[in-house]
C-alpha cells in the first residue's frame, strides 16, 4: 500500500529525535523500538502520528512517565499486545501498511513539534483543526507548503537534467508563486524542532 507523504521522513525523524531527547518513557523497550524505527527511512515513512489510535487498523501507543496511559500498546486489526518486542517483530516483517502512532506525553496538546507532525486518523470524527484549533491548522499548512516546495525543486532539477526548457520555466513560475505566497503570509517560519 503506497500512501503519499504529507509529513516528510526528515520531519518525522526530527520530531522523534526531539521527543526522545525530552521525554522519559515508561518502558525503556519503547525507546529501543523508536530508535530502531529511526534507523530505517522506509519504516519512518510508514508512521502516521495521530492523537488517538482508536479505530486505526495498525497502531501503537507509547507513553511517558507522567502519563496515565499504559506504557505501551500495539494493535494490528483485533490483536493487541503490551510487549514492544512483539511489535518490533511485526514492524520488521510487515513493511507495507501504515503504522498509526499516538505519543502520550505531558504537554502534547501544546507542543508545536508534535502538532507539526500530527495527521488525521483514517476514521477520525473530527479533524486536527477542530481538536487543536488554528495553530495546528497553520502548522499543517506550512508543512504542506514545504512539501510542495521540495517536490517543485526536485522536478526543476529533473527538468534541468533533461534540458527541458518549457517544463523548467513552468515549474520555476510555480515555485516563484508559491514562494511569494509563503513570504506574504509569513509561513516561512523556522521549523520548531
Amino acid at each position: 500500500m503506497t500512501i503519499e507523504q504529507l509529513i516528510s521522513i526528515n520531519e518525522k525523524r526530527s520530531f522523534l529525535k526531539w521527543f526522545l531527547g525530552r521525554y522519559d518513557l515508561k518502558a525503556k523497550e519503547c525507546m529501543w523500538l523508536l530508535n530502531y524505527i529511526l534507523s530505517d527511512d522506509h519504516i519512518i515513512g510508514l508512521l502516521r502520528f495521530v492523537d488517538s489510535i482508536e479505530k486505526c487498523p495498525r497502531a501503537m501507543l507509547i507513553a511517558d512517565r507522567h502519563s496515565s496511559s499504559p506504557a505501551f500498546l500495539y494493535r494490528k486489526e483485533r490483536v493487541e499486545t503490551n510487549e514492544p518486542e512483539k511489535a518490533f517483530h511485526d514492524i520488521r516483517l510487515f513493511q507495507d501498511d501504515p503504522i498509526y502512532i499516538q505519543l502520550d506525553f505531558e504537554g502534547a496538546s501544546h507542543a508545536a513539534p508534535y502538532l507539526s507532525v500530527l495527521e488525521d486518523p483514517p476514521f477520525a470524527e473530527m479533524n486536527i483543526e477542530e481538536r487543536y484549533g488554528h495553530e495546528a491548522s497553520r502548522i499543517l499548512l506550512n508543512s504542506e507548503k514545504r512539501f510542495t516546495l521540495d517536490k517543485l525543486t526536485k522536478a526543476i532539477d529533473e527538468a534541468l537534467a533533461k534540458r527541458d526548457k518549457q517544463v523548467f520555466q513552468t515549474l520555476t513560475n510555480q515555485l516563484k508563486a508559491l514562494q511569494k505566497e509563503i513570504d506574504e503570509d509569513g509561513s516561512d517560519e523556522s521549523n520548531p524542532m
